[in-house]
């Protein structure tokens, strides 16, 4: 087993935005004032791609006792970098959410949606030498739906009793209730195609995949040593290695790219991406698309259980002065709703705005003027503590105060997001079918808002099963109109999250968070 190279020493937690960039805060917030940068954008190595070497990238992990190398069940940053670079997904999303074809050939619906051929590309082989056949498949669903295993892939609709093999390649999946758009279930996070029999995925099993890479090392929590996978079935890889790196807070991670510690960090600050683009030895590179920003109150606890509440908190938020002063040009505001852009969005909406006297008139009639609640926060994602900090600040107007509590970044998501009265989350980009089945029905496996309404559930099942679009986007945005109304988010902004990389480093996919090319270094490679 190889062993890593320890982590050398970092210039501080907050050495990054307090020294190195010379900037002071005001009530908490970086400020940066005229902000040009002196060299033009630093642009990849050029020629053809080289081969060999080893790319070291830092990424958003766990703690080790929460960190897992399981694909079915890894929800953090580092955890999914890991799983798209040693296994694979019948179907991913392109960044405009439009399914992409990998390790299925084709899917073919019958008429109602009620059942689906997929059918795998031939020739696809495991890293270690076994045919991917509809065995492995059938294997991965049945470890999905499992209710003995925690998997979070949102296969409830499959009706495994049904479902059978036709032939070495094809598989006939039965649902439980007709499905429409069955490509964009299995892009989903966690849906990736493991081979038969593999259920113990620890530091000692290491199993076998069929990506770009093959699991060498893991140590969790801290890092993960892939290799090349010569057999893949999408052509070899330029890198003979990658390492990926955990680190939690934001500002650590940049630390230890600025310190030399790696040639690719990912989620940075906006603030931070901001000064890097003017390093002529950096390359700042920006999604096309951005992804969620948001607080979650539960509907179901007190003081949220009341939507009045509810309606004067997401009142209660200036969104554009949030998006200028956190997300410095690469953000811009959100409407409550997920999915901005995605299909079946409803952008017919009116674009809720801050009114803190319309805020105090509805917590008076609820009978919660001058309310008080938590917000616990963390170091956890880009932009999050400095939002915490300015909602707290357009709060005051509409007499709510809101308390921040500092807690462990390495801990937040798997403890306290969707636990606390109110949090922050946040979801990278998928379809609109994946989030809801996720988050929002009364049995979703992530619904931190505790929103459940059976007619609610019911309308998401008819809209699931239409085959035909016009009517799908109606029943689409009907679902939506009511979240609109009465839902748990304050989804205040969408902001396109910036990467880095050293202009040694070519080939790095300008991917979405959740897509297939987000930390995928299948064609990435060292000049």
């Amino acid at each position: 087993m190889d062993n890593f190279t320890r982590r050398a020493p970092g210039i501080g937690r907050r050495g990054f935005l307090t020294g190195a960039l010379g900037l002071t805060a005001v009530t908490g917030l970086p400020l940066l004032g005229g902000c040009g940068t002196e060299h033009a954008p630093a642009s990849a190595p050029q020629g053809p791609p080289r081969i060999g070497g080893r790319l070291r990238s830092v990424i958003a992990g766990r703690s080790a006792s929460s960190d897992v190398l399981d694909p079915h069940t890894a929800g953090s940053s580092a955890g999914g970098a890991v799983a798209k670079n040693v296994w694979d997904k019948l179907v991913a999303y392109n960044n405009d959410l439009t399914p992409r074809y990998r390790l299925a050939r084709a899917l073919e619906p019958d008429q109602e949606g009620g059942e689906w051929r997929v059918s795998l590309r031939p020739g696809v082989v495991f890293s270690d030498g076994s045919p991917l056949t509809a065995r492995d498949v059938l294997w991965s669903f049945e470890r999905m739906l499992d209710p003995a295993k925690p998997s979070a892939g949102d296969l409830a609709m499959v009706d495994l009793s049904r479902t059978r093999i036709d032939g070495e390649l094809d598989l006939i999946v039965a649902m439980h209730t007709p499905t429409a758009d069955f490509a964009s279930v299995l892009a989903g996070w966690y849906c990736y195609i493991v081979a038969e029999g593999s259920d113990t995925f620890d530091e000692r099993t290491l199993p076998p995949g069929t990506g770009a890479f093959t699991l060498a090392d893991w140590s969790p929590g801290d890092r993960t040593l892939l290799r090349r996978n010569d057999t893949h079935w999408d052509g070899a890889a330029h890198l003979d290695e990658v390492e990926i790196i955990q680190i939690a807070e934001t500002e650590a991670r940049v630390n230890a790219f600025l310190a030399g510690q790696a040639d690719v960090v990912h989620e940075l600050s906006y603030l931070q991406a901001r000064t890097l683009a003017s390093d002529p030895e950096v390359r700042v590179i920006v999604p096309p698309a951005g992804l969620m920003g948001a607080l979650q109150m539960r509907v179901d606890t007190p003081p949220f259980d009341d939507v009045r509440v509810r309606r004067a908190m997401r009142l209660a938020v200036d969104r554009q002065a949030l998006v200028d002063a956190v997300y410095y040009g690469f953000g811009e505001v959100g409407n409550d709703l997920y999915g901005k852009g995605a299909p079946f969005y409803n952008d017919t909406l009116p674009q809720r705005g801050y009114d803190p006297e319309r805020a105090r008139a509805l917590l008076r009639e609820a009978g919660k003027e001058n309310l008080t609640v938590a917000l616990p926060t963390a170091d956890g994602m880009p932009g999050m503590l400095e939002s915490a900090t300015l909602i707290a600040e357009h709060a005051k107007a509409a007499g709510i105060t809101i308390e921040l509590e500092t807690v462990p970044a390495d801990t937040y998501f798997s403890k306290v997001s969707g636990t606390a009265p109110l949090s922050h989350v946040g979801w990278w980009n998928y379809s609109l079918d994946y989030f809801y089945g996720q988050t929002m029905t009364s049995s979703s496996p992530s619904n931190g808002t505790g929103w459940r309404r059976p007619e609610w559930d019911a309308k998401f099942e008819r809209a699931r099963a239409a085959m035909d679009p016009a009517e799908r986007t109606a029943l689409y945005h009907e679902l939506q109109e009511e979240l609109w109304h009465d839902g748990g988010y304050i989804l205040h902004s969408f902001a396109k999250r910036p990467d880095a990389a050293r202009v040694t480093v070519g080939g790095m996919r300008e991917g979405v968070p959740g897509t297939d090319d987000w930390a995928n270094y299948a064609t990435t490679w060292l000049a």
